[in-house]
């Protein structure tokens, strides 16, 4: 991409600034050279083409987590999400997909304040713990919804425990899995599936709708998943302390751009100064 007066350059020399309708910006990249993988290999994108307009990947290329977009000022990335869930057909039959994440190793985390735990159901609780099984504190947070019947929920309401339930996570919650416990006896033939997730705070509205019919909250709303924010950093780093050289590796490499450091987890992010816009991570990325 060429670089004007009136639009810094975002992304390498040479290098796509979008896939699809999201830009991709510094020290993210599509292809080989165009992501600063020194810094970390995660911060490759894969532009996945067999959809149109083509999708940004991120993650494990076996089970990539598809990018909805990506700010540098703010140190964020949104992507979509699993949803956990469990679903009966009859008294005795649950079809169960459990859903979560494994960022350990990434610059990525989801963010404490942006996000929050939630369950959809009647008598289910739904619990976010670590999903290394090795870790002791397995389970990190939880809520609970209750109601005896539809008719004692309505749209709109807010997520308090009836229908649905949501609770804040844990700083520096690098995996997590979804899970569900439940009283399924009472309620499965009007409520037949129960769904647990990590979300955007203010997306998910609650509806009577999500409650009573086969994987209808996914099928009708979240088909790709549900937004997530994450916080992302150069977390191999640290800002220098004033005099301090700057490192090797220090990523803040523009004139006119000063650090940060991460507010979740390690690390830093970089930052134009005061009348300057642009992309830190590149020389000569902030411009007047």
């Amino acid at each position: 991409m060429s670089s004007t007066s009136s639009r810094p350059p975002t992304s390498l020399p040479g290098c796509p600034d979008k896939c699809g309708n999201v830009s991709i910006p510094y020290p993210f990249g599509i292809g080989d050279g165009c992501a600063a993988t020194r810094l970390n290999r995660n911060f490759t994108i894969t532009c996945n083409d067999t959809f149109q307009p083509p999708r940004p990947m991120v993650g494990d290329p076996s089970m990539p987590t598809e990018v909805i977009d990506i700010s540098l000022e703010h140190g964020e990335m949104r992507v979509y999400g699993p949803v956990s869930y469990t679903c009966f057909t009859s008294d005795t039959g649950p079809d169960n997909y459990t859903g979560g994440f494994s960022w350990e190793g990434t610059p990525f985390i989801p963010s404490t304040t942006r996000n929050s735990f939630m369950a959809i159901g009647c008598n289910t609780m739904g619990i976010i713990g670590s999903y290394m099984r090795s870790n002791p504190d397995l389970f990190l947070a939880g809520c609970y919804s209750y109601c005896q019947a539809i008719n004692s929920t309505s749209d709109g309401a807010p997520c308090i425990g009836k229908g649905c339930c949501e609770t804040t996570i844990s700083p520096n919650l690098t995996d997590f899995a979804a899970i569900l416990v439940f009283n399924h006896s009472s309620v499965w033939k009007f409520n037949p599936c129960f769904y647990a997730m990590l979300v955007e705070v203010g997306w998910y509205s609650f509806k009577q709708q999500d409650l009573v019919t086969h994987l209808g909250f996914i099928n009708n709303r979240a088909k790709r998943g549900v937004p997530v924010v994450n916080d992302w950093a150069i977390r191999n780093g640290s800002c220098p302390k004033d005099g301090e050289k700057a490192p090797k590796d220090y990523a803040c490499v523009s004139s006119n751009s000063y650090c940060v450091s991460a507010s979740n987890g390690p690390g830093y992010i970089c930052d134009c100064s005061e009348g300057y816009k642009g992309n830190p991570y590149l020389p000569k990325g902030c411009q007047g």
